[in-house]
């Protein structure tokens, strides 16, 4: 072996594909995108995933039945105590002071859940939330703070329903 048989691998300087250019470039005439059908036109081939081979796709197949709760689930931005209590040293905690301290962002209803620290709440806090778990407010009153959720409770289902 000699220093002019070493080739690069370098995949920047690999020569250009040349289509169209004669039958003895090996890819002339069709341009190697073989004859007629939706791959040999311009913007062929462009087929989603979801795509069959032109048979109705599975997912047109399939009945679509019942309730979906996707569009109407409750998304929150879960905060942990422990780690708001770490970073507030103030004993009020609403929305405004967990973006100021850069836990949440955006408009997204925030949750106060428990983490490691409900159990060895010491100090009061007056926390005012979407929402708040059930363990983190007995902790917080039984400390001797207040809780307040701003988040309207779901209402209740009809009689019937």
């Amino acid at each position: 072996m000699s220093l002019q048989d070493i080739t690069s691998v370098d995949v920047s300087r690999a020569k250009r594909r040349r289509v169209g250019r004669g039958l003895g470039s090996g890819l002339g005439k069709t341009g190697g995108r073989g004859s007629k059908g939706e791959g040999s036109r311009t913007g062929g081939k462009n087929r989603g995933p979801m795509f069959e081979g032109g048979q109705k796709p599975l997912w047109m197949r399939i009945p679509k039945r019942g309730f979906s709760n996707f569009v109407h689930k409750n998304r929150f931005q879960a905060v942990r105590l422990d780690v708001v209590l770490k970073l507030i040293e103030g004993a009020v905690i609403d929305a405004a002071a967990l973006t100021a301290v850069g836990l949440v962002r955006g408009d997204t209803p925030i949750k106060l859940i428990g983490g490691r620290g409900e159990a060895k709440l010491t100090r009061k806090l007056n926390v005012t939330l979407d929402k708040v778990s059930a363990s983190v407010k007995e902790a917080i009153t039984a400390a001797g703070g207040t809780v307040t959720e701003t988040l309207p409770a779901p209402a209740a289902p009809a009689a019937g329903e």
